[in-house]
């Protein structure tokens, strides 16, 4: 069974980096506008801050996966799972980056169960962090931004609840006995002495976030100098914003058009072509940045697996 897993990582993850050059070319993109020394210093500032933040941002998920199982798993067998599956996002549908994670489920021969359980924890701490910045930055334009995507964010929300809340009441009708065994598992994890482990995993995305907000404010301060302070933080919130719009629409997750038009809705079209020009750069940086990572990963578990050997 191993065998066979590793086999569909490795030709997901070929059709992965397939995506990622097809995605590369569709952008159609014109060297003309990379000649100013601005513009590459905010292309390569993004790129390896990123990458950074990516390789890194697999101790949280690492830690939610060890409270849960119960396993101490080493981050050094956790990471090139996770910089691979991340690659994975380039694929149709964006939740196999999500089910590529389960790859560690069956390197360590832990549940997936608990590695899916670790990956929602995940997901929604990050939502969450990414949100009360975002709403930070923005101040009192959220207001406005909620009143033209709040009916989204709240149709995709109620869903989302409502797909829970039946998918455990399926599950505890269904695997009644193997139900109550996994609650009165997940509430030791939830252990008084699990809690300041379980409370730094959750701590790291503020921390992840402060650091991708404050990167974003230095690229958009260098490829839109024409823009004020108040600005650039208005800009830099209704970027990290986008992103949470992006995640929840479905074909769409991140993709093109949903952060140029919440930036320009929040600016006007006070700063058009230079907030095109960013959100390219962001993206190329950003595409990069996945690549970059996913290589670190693997040479990473490379030399893990010689030096277990």
């Amino acid at each position: 069974m191993k065998k066979i897993i590793k086999i569909i990582g490795n030709i997901v993850m070929i059709a992965a980096l397939a995506f990622v050059v097809k995605k590369l070319l569709d952008m159609d993109i014109s060297l003309s506008q990379f000649r100013d020394i601005k513009v590459i210093s905010a292309l390569v500032l993004c790129l390896l801050i990123t990458a950074v933040i990516i390789i890194f941002s697999c101790y949280p998920w690492l830690v939610f996966t060890r409270s849960l199982s119960g396993r101490k798993i080493p981050f050094s067998t956790a990471m090139p799972v996770y910089t691979q599956s991340n690659l994975y996002k380039y694929l149709p549908g964006n939740v196999f980056q999500y089910v590529g994670r389960n790859q560690l489920a069956a390197d360590m021969d832990i549940s997936h169960v608990d590695v899916a359980c670790a990956t929602v924890l995940d997901v929604l701490f990050c939502v969450f962090w990414t949100a009360v910045i975002s709403v930070v930055m923005l101040g009192g334009q959220i207001a406005e931004l909620m009143a033209k995507y709040g009916r989204n964010l709240l149709i995709v929300g109620a869903v989302g609840i409502l797909l829970v809340i039946l998918l455990i009441l399926a599950v505890r009708l269904k695997f009644r006995d193997k139900f109550k065994a996994y609650i009165s598992r997940y509430s030791k994890a939830f252990a008084k002495g699990n809690r300041p482990m379980l409370l730094r995993g959750a701590f790291y995305y503020l921390l992840q976030n402060s650091v991708s907000a404050a990167m974003y404010f230095v690229c958009l301060s260098l490829i839109v100098p024409q823009a004020k302070t108040g600005e650039l933080i208005a800009l830099t919130g209704a970027f990290m914003f986008a992103w949470i719009i992006g995640f929840v629409t479905p074909g769409a997750p991140g993709g093109i058009g949903i952060r140029e038009g919440v930036m320009l809705f929040v600016c006007g079209d006070k700063f058009a072509d230079r907030i095109v020009l960013f959100v390219l750069v962001m993206r190329i940086a950003s595409i990069g940045a996945d690549v970059a990572a996913f290589i670190i990963g693997k040479i990473f578990g490379a030399k893990a697996e010689r030096t277990k050997s």
